[in-house]
Formats: C-alpha cells, sequence, structure tokens
C-alpha cells in the first residue's frame, strides 16, 4: 500500500473533492481487508510527526466505531489527522473520519477519552428549505414566490418581471421610466435565483432580503443586501456595481464573490471567486481582493482582514452543499436555524469542540445531527420547533 497515496486521498476527502472512484478506493482500504495495514499506515504518519498514538488504544475510537456499526446506514471510521488547506495534513489533533453513505465528518477530540452518553433514538426531524421568497413591489404589494408555474408578474419601472422555472429574471423594456425598486425577502428554510435588468445573476442564502431598481438608469448599479446572497455581476465598465451592506460596501465591474453578511454573526466575510472587488468598511478603510481571497469585517471592530479563502467551503451553500470546516456547535447551529426554518435553545454548558463536515442541502436534518451526535460530545432533542442542544 502506498503511503503517498493515503495522504492523497485522505487529503481530497478533507478538501471536499473526492470523487465516486476516489470514495470508492477509500471505503475499500478502510474497511476491506487491508484495513490492518491502512492504520498502521496513519498511525506510522502520525508517528513520524512525533504527534498522536496507535489507533486502536483509544476508548473513544471504539465506543464510536461500535455506534456507528449499529447506524441505520453501513458506515466506516478511521482515526486520522487534521488537515488544513494551508498547513501539513498531518497536526496536533486527532480526528475521526466517518464515512457514512458519501458523508464525511471530521471531530477534532483533542484528547477526550471515554463518552457516557449514547446516541439519541429518536433524531429531531426537519425537512430541508426549498425553492421559495417574497417579492415586494414598488407599492408595498407582495407576490409569493414559492408556487410553481411560469409567468408574467407585471411591469416595474419599466422593466418586465417575469417568473419562469422557479426563477424571477427582470426584462427591462422601456427606456426612460421612473425608476422604481422592488425588494427579495428569503424566510428561514428558503434559497431562491434572481437574474436583474442588467444581466447580473444573484443566488440568495435563506433569511436574506435583497433591494435594488427594477432598471439601472444612473451611472452605478447599487443593490442593498442583508444576509447572504452569490453573485455574478455582468460587466458593464461604464457602471460600476456596488453592494451596500448598511455602511459597508463591496465595489465590482464584473465578476463572481460572495457576501455573507448576517446580524447574528460576529463577521461580514466577502469571498472573491472571479475578477476584482474593493471591499469598504464603516470607518472608511478599503482593500481590494484577488481571486481566492476573503475581506472580513467584525462588526465590533474597526479596519478589514484579508486572508486566503476557502472558496469551495464558503460558496458549498450555492452548489446545494452544506459544508463546515472546524466550526463550533454555535456557528453549525446558526446555520441549522436558517436553513431548517428551527429555533435552538441550549441548556448547560455545551463543549467548545470544532467539526468537519459536509451533507447536502437536501439532507434531512436528522442526517446532519447524527453525524454529530456519533461524537458522543452532543446531543439533540425537539420541543415542538426548537431543537435543544445538551452536552
Amino acid at each position: 500500500m502506498d503511503r503517498t497515496r493515503i495522504e492523497y486521498l485522505l487529503g481530497r476527502l478533507s478538501a471536499g473533492k473526492l470523487n465516486e472512484e476516489e470514495m470508492e478506493e477509500l471505503n475499500q482500504l478502510v474497511s476491506g481487508k487491508q484495513r490492518a495495514d491502512f492504520e498502521a499506515h496513519v498511525a506510522e504518519m502520525m508517528a513520524a510527526e512525533d504527534r498522536g498514538a496507535a489507533l486502536t488504544d483509544n476508548v473513544l475510537y471504539d465506543t464510536v466505531f461500535e455506534k456507528i456499526m449499529q447506524a441505520d446506514k453501513p458506515a466506516r471510521v478511521v482515526k486520522a489527522s487534521f488537515f488544513r488547506r494551508n498547513q501539513r495534513w498531518l497536526s496536533a489533533a486527532a480526528v475521526f473520519l466517518f464515512l457514512v453513505g458519501g458523508t464525511y465528518l471530521f471531530f477534532g477530540h483533542n484528547g477526550v477519552k471515554s463518552p457516557t452518553a449514547s446516541v439519541t433514538l429518536k433524531k429531531p426531524e426537519k425537512e430541508p428549505g426549498r425553492n421559495t421568497a417574497i417579492l415586494t413591489l414598488a407599492d408595498n404589494s407582495t407576490v409569493d414566490l414559492g408556487s410553481n408555474g411560469d409567468r408574467v408578474i407585471g411591469n416595474q419601472g419599466g422593466a418586465q418581471v417575469l417568473m419562469k422555472d422557479g426563477k424571477l429574471a427582470y426584462k427591462q423594456n422601456a427606456a426612460g421610466a421612473a425608476v422604481a425598486y422592488n425588494s427579495i425577502t428569503t424566510p428561514r428554510g428558503g434559497e431562491f435565483f434572481i437574474t436583474l435588468s442588467d444581466g447580473t445573476r444573484l443566488w440568495m442564502n435563506a433569511s436574506s432580503v435583497i433591494r435594488f431598481p427594477t432598471a439601472f438608469t444612473g451611472a452605478t448599479r447599487v443593490v442593498e443586501l442583508e444576509g447572504e446572497a452569490y453573485f455574478e455581476v455582468a460587466e458593464d465598465k461604464a457602471h460600476p456595481f456596488e453592494v451596500k451592506m448598511g455602511d459597508r460596501s463591496v465595489q465590482v465591474l464584473g465578476t463572481a464573490f460572495n457576501v455573507m453578511a448576517y446580524s447574528d454573526e460576529a463577521s461580514m466575510i466577502t469571498t472573491l471567486v472571479e475578477g476584482a472587488v474593493k471591499v469598504s468598511s464603516a470607518d472608511r478603510s478599503s482593500k481590494i481582493l484577488n481571486p481566492g481571497q476573503h475581506a472580513v469585517i467584525h462588526h465590533q471592530a474597526p479596519g478589514i482582514e484579508v486572508e486566503t479563502a476557502d472558496v469551495e467551503e464558503e460558496t458549498a451553500w450555492k452548489n446545494g452543499r452544506t459544508y463546515f470546516n472546524g466550526a463550533d456547535v454555535a456557528q453549525i447551529m446558526r446555520q441549522v436555524s436558517r436553513w431548517y426554518n428551527v429555533d435552538v435553545r441550549y441548556e448547560g454548558e455545551v463543549r467548545q469542540l470544532k467539526f468537519t463536515c459536509t451533507v447536502s442541502r437536501k439532507d434531512k436534518l436528522s442526517k446532519l445531527l447524527q453525524l454529530l451526535e456519533m461524537t458522543g460530545t452532543v446531543h439533540f432533542s425537539m420541543e415542538g420547533n426548537v431543537i435543544v442542544v445538551r452536552s
């Protein structure tokens, strides 16, 4: 067995880039006759770094493995080292890697030993979010965009508003018409796609609001955002595009980028995929991003931090995935609340552990919570529409 191949497969898995053939190859290594050799190779790599210990000597490893084998779906488990994109894949914290029906979870246990609680038999259940939103027209009347069917919604400020295949589009058809403003609101458990009158395409995540002119007639193209959206801006160098989030803004010419600006998050993050953007904060500082970077503006601190971004992670929602990379329980549950339209309550002190996992946004809530519960460190129950989180 090639040690380099093992490193390659675990690195690909951690990055969320395993194809079906590679996933099957890793499953065979973990569960087949080569498992002992596989574990020995991983242990050797960890020992070479003077980190970790033998795979089979940890009580938590054995306990979690038993839980997984009792689950509804076939599962595999192997102890590996936590992978960070800008570090060596072998790191100080050992993790558990669960392969459950194509879904994986890394859990940084940092020396935790035997858990005392068992996996909850009855999991909280909730259907995933769907394609739905509310359109508010210039006269403050509203249109439910969650219903199926192609239709012409009407004319708004020199643009025709069309609904087709579950997507909304504005078609500018009258020059010189008075400017009108519309807004689109996605509820918790909703997402939506819009094409603006200039051809800019945007994907709205749950619990978000976008306000925009139905036709762009001025020197700049300005929209206002609360929440999260992914933009593919139609190029027009003569008319720069600007996204405003209160007293902060992102200015572009033609590019693809994601803006996460939820009020319940600690910071606003702009992630650049293509092109170039200028990010400005309330204290009038500004930074220009290159593709593969993100700008972080903390709500309670001045300035802008520019860092290398995990673009795949930060735009995963737009591609139908939920992806957490080193997220704590509170971060995970804020996203759960928005996408599954639930409230969250904490009972007792919940340990501040870090999780890395990915699931499809089409999966029911129970699948994600079951993965987290398999670590034996956090447990969930449901009271009405409230998820109760306990250690």
